[in-house]
Parts: structure tokens; C-alpha cells; sequence
């Protein structure tokens, strides 16, 4: 059953939030399992974990609460630094993660774009995903070293 309702919310709502996008035309979404860098997570333990290189390389920083700024983290700092991610969350109510994007105005926070990270999805290369074209602040650019902040969500 857990199975099912991950499978539907990933194809049907992970279409909707990411776009790959060329220069400043607006693309379609583009899938993320369609991806070459979107595979199945780890098993779940209830963290949010990204690097600072491609493929789980480099510093790492991992949370299990909300963190409106990641400028600070248990092994240090990830603030537009991070290049691959990987949702290891708990299935369930706030399983999935809205990753923001900030211009520095206030040294972090949840106003800019944002893009969602469905449970159980790990992303080895964020060079070619980007935010959707929203309105917001960031709108169309590159995930790949441009993440400031995030908040546990439901529903991508």
C-alpha cells in the first residue's frame, strides 16, 4: 500500500514542481524518475541529507526538523553549497521536503521559489534541475548549489 501512494504522488506530483528549464525559455516539467539523477532513497531514518558534491561526495549535512537557514548544520554548512540530496524521511504526514531558494536579503528563510523532494527520492546530480517558474524570487534557476533553507512538507 505504501508502495502505491509513493509511486502516484511521485509521477503525478513531481511533474507539477520541478521544470527543466533552457536559458530563460519555460520548458515543460520533466519527470524526475525520468532523470538520469533521480533514484530510489536509502532506507528511511527520518533525515534529509545533502552533499556538497555530486554523488553523495564531499561535507554532509543531515536534519530531522525544518531548517530555515543552512548556514549551520550538525557537520557544517551547506547554504547554496549542496549538489546532491537524498530524502530519507518517514513515510507518512510531513514526508516529503519544499527546498527554498533565497537571495541572502535576510540571511535565510522560506520566501524565494521552492521545489519539493518527494520521500524516498534521491537526487546524485542537481546540475540540470531547476526551480519552477512560480513568480517568486529564483524562479527558473538551478537547484545545484542554490538551496538556503527547507521545511517538511506533505503532498509534492
Amino acid at each position: 500500500m505504501h508502495r502505491i501512494r509513493s509511486v502516484i504522488a511521485f509521477l503525478g506530483l513531481t511533474a507539477l514542481v520541478l521544470l527543466n528549464v533552457s536559458g530563460t525559455a519555460h520548458a515543460e516539467p520533466v519527470p524526475l524518475e525520468d532523470s538520469s539523477a533521480a533514484s530510489a532513497a536509502r532506507a528511511p531514518d527520518g533525515y534529509l541529507y545533502a552533499w556538497k558534491h555530486i554523488d553523495r561526495g564531499g561535507e554532509l549535512c543531515s536534519w530531522t526538523d525544518d531548517a530555515p537557514d543552512w548556514s549551520s548544520c550538525f557537520w557544517g554548512e551547506m547554504r547554496n553549497e549542496a549538489s546532491s540530496l537524498e530524502n530519507r524521511g518517514w513515510p507518512g504526514p510531513y514526508e516529503d521536503v519544499i527546498l527554498y531558494w533565497d537571495d541572502g536579503d535576510d540571511a535565510g528563510g522560506w520566501d524565494g521559489t521552492r521545489a519539493c523532494l518527494p520521500n524516498g527520492l534521491y537526487l546524485n546530480n542537481l546540475t540540470g534541475i531547476y526551480y519552477p517558474w512560480d513568480g517568486r524570487a529564483g524562479q527558473g534557476e538551478t537547484l545545484n548549489d542554490n538551496i538556503s533553507a527547507h521545511r517538511w512538507g506533505s503532498g509534492c
